[in-house]
């Protein structure tokens, strides 16, 4: 089976979500996307509509990029292409690539650069960015729940630079409240000024359709990085936020590997990377919010840094989480052993082992994992 095309069937803007209709050519997915404390309706009083419409349809187009993963021959956006411009179009290719990249080596497709960007019987719009209101010098700073977030915080909350937390759901890490309380446990660990939540409901990525119909392809790759920028833009906008931090260290501009094939690196973390960063920076400040800045406080830094630092807060070990297949910790994916080895460094064993409850050396399944980790494999391994 091909598909011909993906479509932005409907963006509806509700008081408190988003919701995103596509269709895949007879079939059709829904993604809804919920802030916790965001009203559209307070929004639309302060700013225009457009704005308001301009950064939710960049929200739908970005959202919508997790179908590529089925290789559409056409992207239809006519629905929302006048609140687009041609740099949104140009963006969504650039960050298709970094980040499909991986998809495409896993599927072992070397002749597809994204689909086609339609909009019959429409024109694209034109940028005309405006500025949050306001002048808060608070930073809103993203925590996932695992190391990278706790440390960055904690330099925050040391240099006495105040900062708000926003903490994010999706349905591929599983349920939304069991992540919302997992994230919860580390913030009391931390002083944030405020806890904002965003929630993302995908159909999607909840039923198993792609092991049904398509088979022979390699899972759902989602541009979770990028897309979670576009959607901290409304926590922005609401709680006047100028300053955005994602905690990305340095090792995410270093790529899996080069792949001839394409003539290009493939890098697993590339959305997170600082050559994404400066992308989705500049084209939201001459775009969508003149005077918002995206950055990673641990841009800097290596990850041996990051585990030194967080050994000095040993009371966050039993409440850090950073496995994406099964919460907190499935201690049978790279990650966790990556983790594992890191937290082992730094950590007195005792204390690992009381969070992990075994050695992942004795694990047989994880043996090409290590081999990868120490460059006696193919690349580096993809978590």
């Amino acid at each position: 089976m091909k598909i011909e095309t993906m479509k932005i069937a409907a963006l509806t803007i509700h008081a408190h979500h988003l919701q995103i209709l596509y269709c895949v050519d007879e079939f059709q997915f829904s993604t809804q996307v919920f802030y916790h404390d965001v009203s559209f309706p307070a929004l639309a009083s302060n700013y225009s509509q457009s704005v308001i419409d301009c950064i939710a349809a960049h929200i739908a187009l970005f959202e919508g990029m997790k179908l590529c993963s089925l290789f559409p021959k056409n992207y239809d956006v006519s629905t929302i292409a006048e609140h687009l411009s041609s740099a949104s179009i140009d963006l969504f290719y650039q960050v298709y690539a970094g980040v499909f990249a991986q998809h495409w080596y896993e599927n072992q497709v070397t002749d597809y650069a994204g689909p086609e960007m339609i909009f019959p019987g429409k024109e694209l719009g034109e940028s005309h960015p405006t500025e949050i209101l306001g002048d808060r010098q608070t930073i809103l700073t993203g925590c996932g729940g695992g190391k990278d977030s706790i440390v960055a915080m904690k330099i925050l909350q040391e240099a006495d630079i105040p900062f708000a937390s926003m903490q994010y759901a999706h349905s591929i890490y599983g349920k939304a409240e069991a992540q919302h309380d997992l994230i919860a446990d580390v913030l009391d660990c931390a002083t944030p000024i405020r806890k904002h939540k965003i929630s993302i409901y995908d159909n999607f990525i909840e039923n198993p359709f792609l092991e049904l119909y398509f088979p022979q392809i390699a899972k759902i790759t989602i541009p979770k990085t990028p897309v979670s920028v576009f959607e901290s833009l409304f926590l922005a906008l609401q709680w006047e936020y100028h300053d955005l931090n994602l905690s990305h260290e340095k090792s995410a501009n270093t790529g899996n590997f080069f792949w001839p094939e394409i003539n290009r690196e493939v890098n697993h973390q590339w959305g997170k990377s600082f050559a994404a960063e400066t992308l989705l920076n500049q084209f939201i400040q001459n775009n969508l919010l003149a005077n918002f800045t995206y950055f990673s406080l641990l841009q800097p830094i290596y990850d041996v840094r990051i585990f030194k630092n967080l050994a000095r807060y040993p009371e966050v070990l039993d409440k850090i989480h950073s496995c994406n297949i099964q919460k907190p910790w499935c201690k049978k994916c790279p990650k966790c052993a990556y983790v594992w080895l890191g937290l082992m460094s730094v950590f007195p064993p005792k204390l690992v082992d009381s969070i992990f409850e075994k050695n992942l050396f004795d694990d047989p399944d994880l043996l090409l994992t290590f081999k990868q980790m120490l460059g006696l494999a193919q690349h580096t391994p993809f978590e």
